[in-house]
């Protein structure tokens, strides 16, 4: 079985702009997750994709499903947790429950707010977590990179050519991803900011594939803006 998970509990406070999440404003007369998982739905590898998402925006979500997306039977809505890792565990905990874990599942874990993924990184990133384990979408650093520990100094500059700048989804074969969550002790879990990290914490080499400009999340007003503009919203 391959698994698509979207990420859909947080609040986005660094979008100033907005009365609701970030994932639930409405551009183009749809929020942003449904565009997000239209995209998704395009890869049609995927057997299911779970999204965990606010309990308060459940029902409006299941609506919206129903509503808007050409095959809700593929999607399943359960509630997400109080950080990252929660909201992931669930989904997990939701999959085994549903059909049980086989140790060739793979499992696509993507941010709802990165509206524009591809069919190539979803695709790309299915193949290469069923060969390698895990895999990471990253793009090369454009920029150069300023290291500084206060914040007002530079103490380095690292070589740019050996810098990626991550994106989403993170792709796992499931089993083995469920095994390394488990072993996560309480102070590696309250640390964790990207879902990679579960690998970099067990000694699991991580697979890069290319990303795409385009796949770029929304975490600012700026960013909400690039999205208005790109969907045709005025």
């Amino acid at each position: 079985m391959i698994y698509g998970a979207m990420l859909a509990g947080g609040s986005g406070t660094r979008v100033k702009n907005a009365p609701v999440p970030k994932q639930f404003i409405e551009i183009g007369g749809l929020p942003v997750i449904i565009h997000t998982l239209r995209n998704m739905l395009k890869c049609t590898r995927f057997d299911l994709i779970y999204i965990a998402a606010r309990e308060d925006f459940i029902g409006y979500l299941t609506e919206q499903v129903e509503k808007n997306v050409s095959e809700p039977r593929r999607v399943r809505i359960i509630a997400g947790g109080k950080e990252r890792m929660d909201s992931i565990h669930n989904v997990t905990v939701a999959i085994e429950a549903d059909n049980g874990i086989n140790e060739d599942d793979v499992i696509v874990i993507h941010d709802a707010v990165r509206p524009f993924v591809t069919e190539k990184i979803l695709n790309d990133s299915i193949d290469a977590a069923a060969k390698f384990g895990a895999c990471v979408c990253g793009l090369p650093c454009a920029d150069t990179i300023l290291h500084s520990v206060r914040g007002d100094v530079v103490d380095d500059i690292p070589t740019r050519s050996e810098l990626f700048c991550g994106q989403a989804p993170d792709s796992f074969r499931l089993a083995h991803f469920i095994r390394m969550q488990e072993a996560l002790t309480p102070e590696q879990r309250a640390v964790i900011t990207g879902t990679s990290q579960i690998c970099t914490m067990n000694g699991q080499p991580i697979h890069i594939i290319e990303g795409d400009a385009i796949n770029f999340k929304i975490t600012t007003d700026s960013d909400l803006l690039m999205v208005r503009t790109l969907l045709g919203d005025r």
